[in-house]
C-alpha cells in the first residue's frame, strides 16, 4: 500500500500524554504532537524554535542544589528568586541584583589580593562581589569573587574566587585607576538544601507566600530591588482544627477584651486527643462560642492539663 503523509498545519495543542495516543476522537488530537523537542508551539498555531540559554549569574555554592522561583511583581517587573542553602538570590533583566557599587582605590599584585576601596564599611567575610571598570588590572574585570579578612578601619578586604581560594594577583597587569565593587544581594533564610524542592509558593501582588510542613509558613515582601523582607506569619482568628462536640467547657476568668484571662476547662476531653493543654500549647488560638458569639484567643502562658 502506498505510505500517506497527513497534513497538520497546528501544534498549539502542545504535546500530548502517552495515556492520550489514539485518541482521535480528542478534539485538540489533530493540533497536537508526541513529543516536541526543542520547539515552542505558538497559539495562532505554528511552531519556532526554542530561544537559547546563556549563562548569567552563578549561585553561591555549585555543590548545593538551589531552586528557581519566578516572581512577577507587574508586567514591567519581574524577578527569579535563587533559593540556596539557607539563602536568596535576586535576578533581574538577565543578572543578579546588586547592592550600590563602591570606587574603587587599589588592588595590590600579591597572593591574596587585596582591594582598597571609598565609602561606608558594607562587607562581611563570605560575601559576594562583582568588580567592573577597573583600568590596568583588567584581569579582575566582569569577575565573581569572595570577600575575606575584612578590615573595616582600612576599608580592605581581601580576594578569593567563589571556592574560597586565594585570588594569586602577582602575575597580573598592576592596578592603575578606577574601578568599582558591588555586594550581591543576599537574604538568609531558614531553609537548609534537603527542603528546598518540597516548599510551596502563593503570590499576591508584592508578597510571596511560602509553605513548608516543617516551617512556619513565611511571606516574602518586595519593596525595592535591594529591599526584601522575610517574615514569619502571624495569623489571626485562625485556621483551627474541628470543633470541640464533647460536653468539655472552657471558663474564662474574665470579660476583657484585649486584656489577658484565664481559661479553664471542665475537662480534658476532647483537648489535644483528651490529654488536656500542654506547654507546646502555648501561642496557639482558640476559638470560643458564647451563644451566637464567637470570639478567640491567644494562649500566652500555661498552668496545668485544664
Amino acid at each position: 500500500m502506498p505510505g500517506a503523509s497527513p497534513i497538520q498545519t497546528s501544534f498549539n495543542g502542545g504535546e500530548l500524554s502517552p495515556l492520550m495516543y489514539g485518541r482521535v476522537d480528542f478534539d485538540r488530537y489533530r493540533s497536537s504532537l508526541a513529543t516536541c523537542l526543542n520547539w515552542v508551539p505558538l497559539v495562532q498555531g505554528a511552531l519556532t524554535r526554542r530561544p537559547g540559554t546563556y549563562f548569567c549569574d552563578e549561585v553561591r555554592d555549585s555543590t548545593k542544589a538551589t531552586r528557581l522561583v519566578a516572581f512577577k511583581y507587574s508586567t514591567t517587573q519581574a524577578y527569579l528568586l535563587e533559593f540556596g542553602d539557607q539563602y536568596i538570590r535576586f535576578k533581574k533583566n538577565g543578572g543578579p541584583i546588586t547592592l550600590t557599587a563602591q570606587n574603587i582605590t587599589g588592588i595590590t599584585q600579591a597572593n591574596p589580593a587585596v582591594l582598597t576601596y571609598s565609602g561606608a564599611d558594607t562587607y562581611a567575610n563570605g560575601d559576594h562581589v562583582e568588580i567592573s571598570g577597573v583600568s590596568g588590572m583588567v584581569e579582575v574585570n566582569s569577575r565573581r569573587f569572595t570577600v575575606a579578612n575584612v578590615n573595616a578601619g582600612a576599608n580592605t578586604f581581601e580576594l578569593q574566587t567563589v571556592d574560597g581560594t586565594n585570588v594569586d594577583s602577582t602575575g597580573y597587569t598592576a592596578y592603575s585607576s578606577g574601578g568599582t565593587v558591588a555586594e550581591v544581594y543576599t537574604l538568609s533564610s531558614p531553609y537548609v538544601e534537603a527542603d528546598l524542592f518540597e516548599l510551596k509558593f502563593v503570590q499576591s501582588a508584592d508578597t510571596l507566600y511560602i509553605f513548608h510542613p516543617d516551617y512556619a509558613p513565611r511571606t516574602l515582601v518586595r519593596a525595592s530591588d535591594t529591599s526584601w523582607t522575610l517574615a514569619t506569619i502571624t495569623f489571626l482568628d485562625g485556621p483551627y482544627l474541628p470543633m470541640n462536640t464533647t460536653t468539655t467547657t472552657l471558663t474564662p476568668s474574665a470579660f476583657a477584651p484585649g486584656a489577658g484571662v484565664t481559661l479553664t476547662a471542665s475537662a480534658v476531653t476532647g483537648i489535644n486527643d483528651d490529654t488536656g493543654f500542654q506547654t507546646t500549647d502555648v501561642g496557639r488560638y482558640i476559638r470560643i462560642r458564647q451563644g451566637s458569639v464567637w470570639g478567640y484567643v491567644l494562649i500566652t502562658g500555661w498552668t496545668s492539663t485544664t
